[in-house]
């Protein structure tokens, strides 16, 4: 239900955070472009005085420019203001055609000037001047309008009831849509944590939506398949601790009272016999570790890994046949601590399958701790094999997982008709 609530706040917070960017983004871009409607509107205005004027001064030059309460008219600079004549030769802020505005628009400064000046050709070589007359600082010049501006203020208030009139209802209309939507998807989090138990039954409950019925059938269905491969499983378990170890130690038994009556020397199919048991039992203890829900740890102790290399090395010498393999050893006699079992199982399995399948060479053993390395010639890949494992495959995989398990990493590489296998004990640091 936790992670629900979280969802649920999370999906609010994000309606909030997006209608409160639009409202910023709203209120910043609002007055920039009504000011420059407003400028918009004047420069028309200004633009088609001064076509105006430019007709009739065609048919009569002595027509005297234009000049109202908003704006006059000169001809030539010289004729301008000398406040205006300064602020012509600046580049100004905006232009609008023929009209270009100076000054800062942005600013919040109520003493700051914006002026707007028209420049028209008149085609006589002469240009027409026109620009806004300022009457706020002439004697009494700020002039009050009290029925303009009770009519603004009073159009202003209707634009700000009907913003809160659409935005409080569309908060809370989201606000109830993302507790409709949410309520029912905590309900099938908090439900899926009861399906880890078998014992638990009973009609799965309607979540209000078809999208999250059916999530939850198929929910319900997936554990039903995982709880039915565990049963599988267990069975699996039970049966190799007993159907499989029981024949293999009545074979290794067998086998120990034929070394005695002869003498102690197998003959050679009785060898194979004994080498095949004692990896099958090895392995069936390596897949009962493994298997396990929270496997114990392994004892460690002081091991020589000269020694033990050498011992696996001997018991697997038989696999080089009459190949013209040579081993070129390098271990460094350094005190490791080491489960021994997996050290065997894992050693082993990488040794039996470097000399089972290496080509006719080297096959190069070197160990300085934590690294042990193993490699081998192979045959070349051709281009139509589906696995370049050269029979690593099933062996390696196994492998992996049971160094994955004691914390150890495994690094496998293929080069130049070369496959190497390199073995970390000490545990990698996690990814971050």
């Amino acid at each position: 239900m936790r992670n629900g609530l979280s969802l649920k706040w999370v999906i609010s917070g994000s309606f909030l955070l997006l209608i409160a960017v639009v409202l910023i983004i709203y209120s910043k871009l609002l007055p920039i472009y009504t000011v420059r409607g407003l400028l918009y509107t004047a420069s028309a205005m200004m633009e088609e005085e001064a076509q105006y004027f430019v007709r009739h001064y065609k048919k009569d030059p002595t027509t005297l420019p234009p000049h109202n309460y908003f704006y006059t008219g000169v001809i030539g600079k010289d004729a301008l203001p000398e406040s205006i004549r300064q602020v012509v030769d600046t580049p100004p802020s905006l232009s609008f055609g023929a009209v270009h505005v100076f000054g800062d628009l942005d600013s919040d400064d109520e003493d700051s000037e914006v002026r707007v000046i028209l420049t028209q050709a008149l085609g006589d070589g002469k240009t027409l001047y026109m620009f806004d007359v300022d009457h706020d600082h002439e004697e009494g010049g700020e002039v009050e309008t009290p029925l303009s501006d009770a009519y603004f203020d009073q159009e202003l208030r209707g634009i700000t009831f009907i913003s809160l009139a659409v935005f409080v209802p569309a908060l809370v209309i989201i606000a109830l849509l993302v507790w409709w939507l949410v309520r029912p998807l905590g309900r099938l989090a908090q439900w899926s944590t009861t399906l880890k138990n078998p014992d638990v039954s009973g009609q799965r409950p309607d979540f209000s939506f078809k999208e999250f019925n059916i999530l939850a059938d198929a929910l319900a269905q997936s554990v039903k398949q995982v709880q039915a491969a565990s049963l599988r499983e267990g069975r699996l378990l039970r049966y190799t601790s007993h159907e499989l170890r029981t024949p293999l130690a009545v074979l290794k038994a067998n086998i120990e009272l034929l070394a005695l009556q002869s003498g102690g020397v197998l003959p050679s199919p009785l060898q194979r016999i004994e080498r095949s048991v004692l990896n099958m039992q090895l392995i069936a203890e390596t897949l009962l570790w493994m298997s396990r829900e929270s496997p114990e740890p392994l004892p460690e102790e002081d091991i020589d890994l000269s020694e033990l290399v050498g011992e696996l090395i001997q018991k697997h010498r038989y696999l080089i046949g009459n190949r013209d393999i040579e081993l070129i050893i390098d271990i460094h006699n350094e005190p490791c601590r080491l489960p021994p079992t997996a050290c065997r199982i894992v050693i082993g399995n990488f040794l039996r399958n470097a000399l089972q399948y290496a080509e006719e060479g080297n096959v190069e053993i070197s160990f300085k701790y934590p690294q042990l390395r193993i490699a081998n010639h192979i045959r070349e890949a051709k281009q139509t094999q589906e696995s370049s494992d050269f029979g690593y495959g099933l062996g390696l995989e196994l492998m992996r997982q049971l160094c994955a398990k004691l914390g150890w990493h495994i690094d496998v590489a293929i080069e130049q008709q070369r496959f190497t296998v390199t073995l970390e004990f000490a545990a990698l640091p996690a990814a971050p």
